[in-house]
């Protein structure tokens, strides 16, 4: 029988990150609120800089390697393709991108607690993957 981490990499390259960024947006939600309003300040490049500091390693990981499409592994699927589309649309029409980012500004420290919420979830999925 393989390893777990060998029969699921995807999960395993995920897990750490999905738990770290998802604990530090629940207990920082200033932080993240900070950093993505000035982000928006950046203008497009700044969408940009999201797009491929955060979200584009985890999105291709997904797209590429990760085509489960039967319960429970289409959760991290679905999640893939739609980080990667809403990188497509940022980077493809940026003031949409923009307007995302805005909302750090508008909905405050509450929509940084319920990703961090969010991406723990993510996470224990994907550690619940490599351990059962």
């Amino acid at each position: 029988m393989l390893a777990p981490v060998l029969q699921h990499p995807v999960e395993a390259l995920l897990c750490l990150p999905f738990l770290l960024l998802g604990l530090s947006h629940m207990t920082r939600p200033g932080m993240w609120r900070s950093f993505f309003v000035e982000l928006h300040a950046m203008g497009p490049r700044g969408v940009i800089w999201r797009s491929f500091t955060l979200e584009l390693w985890p999105a291709v990981a997904i797209v590429a390697f990760h085509q489960e499409w039967t319960w429970p592994g289409i959760l991290l699927t679905i999640h893939g393709h739609a980080l990667l589309a809403k990188i497509a649309i940022g980077l493809l029409a940026p003031e949409l991108g923009l307007r995302s980012l805005a909302m750090a500004q508008t909905h405050g420290n509450r929509g940084f607690v319920i990703g961090g919420a969010y991406l723990m979830a993510m996470g224990f999925y994907c550690l619940l993957r490599l351990v059962l």
